[in-house]
């Protein structure tokens, strides 16, 4: 389990690492469930590159050049439009580190980063994809880390539901 994991207090990457880890498991003790969507469209995208690559070599080593040359235009253009899809979906959700529904449907999407000195967690919560439903928050790494390392998950929780709240209330 990630949150028995002790952290390097003194590493900014391991702290942000560990705490990205636990989001899903603080999200789910507040009633969200995690969405995955975003991770398979990912997932597809690169797999059918690797399938295009995969079958330009197999057809480049059975015929000549000028046999396949057709296919291989095709199989560049088809190449070079999946990647171009896939630079536009990293785009849109850089930094995005969780997505997920309420039971009442309501979506969740939490984008969170850090800067390279700096023990300060940057969370940007956002409801239904509206941006006036959104918040952004910095969390100190002390405040949900103990003196020894370990990740405390209440203490995360609490503070992901008090600013989760504030969107509510805002948007009520």
């Amino acid at each position: 389990m990630s949150s028995n994991k002790k952290v390097n207090l003194n590493s900014v990457a391991d702290l942000r690492q560990n705490t990205d880890d636990n989001l899903p498991a603080a999200l789910e003790g507040l009633g969200y469930e995690e969405s995955f969507k975003l991770v398979d469209t990912k997932i597809a995208l690169g797999l059918s590159t690797v399938a295009i690559a995969g079958g330009l070599f197999a057809i480049d080593k059975k015929y000549d050049f000028k046999e396949s040359y057709w296919i291989t235009v095709a199989a560049l253009a088809v190449y070079f439009v999946i990647s171009l899809v896939m630079l536009v979906v990293n785009n849109q959700n850089k930094n995005v580190k969780y997505i997920g529904y309420s039971s009442k449907g309501k979506k969740i999407t939490i984008a969170a980063w850090t800067t390279k000195y700096d023990p300060i967690y940057h969370v940007k919560v956002t409801f239904n994809d509206d941006p006036k439903s959104t918040t952004t928050a910095e969390l100190p790494f002390a405040k949900f880390f103990d003196l020894t390392g370990y990740f405390s998950r209440n203490a995360f929780s609490k503070l992901l539901s008090s600013h989760i709240e504030k969107i509510e209330k805002k948007d009520i």
